[in-house]
């Protein structure tokens, strides 16, 4: 066999493999779209270069600029830091296209952030505009984070990270549930259990009872809302009862440290020995 002929076959297989690899995972074909979708390569408004916006975004566009100074400066408060560079945010007036820069190739997320990017679903100027300011500053929250710890190191678990961009965004993203709701909920036994299991599919957060969710309601939604608030919860009352060593966590994680082991070095506990000691103080609050 000739090396020409060796190499075109190598080639196809090369060619074969990724066609099947990409096949059997959506979730890297959706990566791989969002590549050459990067909201970076929108224009660029003149009123503020961090946003960028699909033409028939603009009076999307106009509204972040009035409300990203202060979802800025909230991030940088709560985290304790500035950013480790200029976030950029991507505004969208096409779900189509939405979903192809997402990285997830789902239309339906109000926001993700990605690579040092905020994507805003056209959801957020339609619809849905009273969330906007929410989940921009949850959206600038994971920016924010993972700007400074790098996509390479190990992700924590996404309790941490979404209830940390809940409790720093207000509740953005889990407007529906309130921390009353979240904490009567985990005090009547349905409150999420801390584990590393990714949360992308919302039905299979784990709950110690499942949570009712009652006559019209979106359990989809709701469980993901309800898990999220009471990460939130959490997170904020570790903060409260020990701001010493969640700030010590927080500059652990953000340098890249994997998360269990932050976590046991900052508060000298698991997170489900901390988490039973918020369970009781929220009866005892009760």
């Amino acid at each position: 066999m000739s090396i020409v002929k060796s190499i075109a076959l190598l080639a196809l297989a090369l060619a074969a493999a990724l066609v099947l690899t990409f096949a059997m995972r959506p979730d890297l074909r959706a990566a791989l779209v969002a590549e050459f979708n990067d909201p970076a390569d929108l224009p660029t408004l003149a009123a503020d270069p961090r946003i960028h916006y699909e033409a028939a975004a603009l009076p999307c566009a106009e509204a972040v600029v009035a409300i990203l100074p202060a979802a800025i400066a909230k991030i940088e408060s709560e985290h304790g830091r500035p950013f480790a560079k200029p976030p950029i945010v991507g505004v969208y007036d096409s779900f189509v296209i939405y979903a192809r820069a997402n990285g997830l190739g789902d239309s339906d997320v109000a926001g993700v952030s990605r690579a040092g990017r905020a994507l805003l679903s056209p959801v957020l100027c339609q619809s849905e505009r009273y969330r906007l300011p929410g989940v921009l500053t949850h959206e600038l929250s994971h920016v924010h984070f993972f700007g400074w710890r790098g996509h390479r190191a190990p992700r924590p678990p996404q309790w941490f990270t979404e209830g940390l961009a809940v409790m720093a965004s207000d509740g953005g993203a889990a407007e529906s549930v309130s921390d009353a709701e979240a904490a009567e909920a985990i005090r009547s036994g349905y409150g999420v259990i801390l584990d590393s299991t990714p949360w992308s599919d919302f039905m299979a957060i784990p709950f110690a009872a499942e949570p009712p969710c009652g006559e019209g309601c979106d359990l989809r939604s709701f469980r993901q809302r309800l898990a999220y608030r009471q990460a939130a919860l959490f997170i904020a009352w570790l903060r409260r009862t020990d701001p010493e060593s969640f700030s010590r966590l927080m500059r652990a994680l953000e340098g890249g440290a994997p998360f269990e082991r932050a976590f046991r070095d900052a508060f000298q506990r698991a997170p489900p020995e901390l988490w039973r000691a918020f369970s009781v103080s929220l009866q005892a609050s009760r």
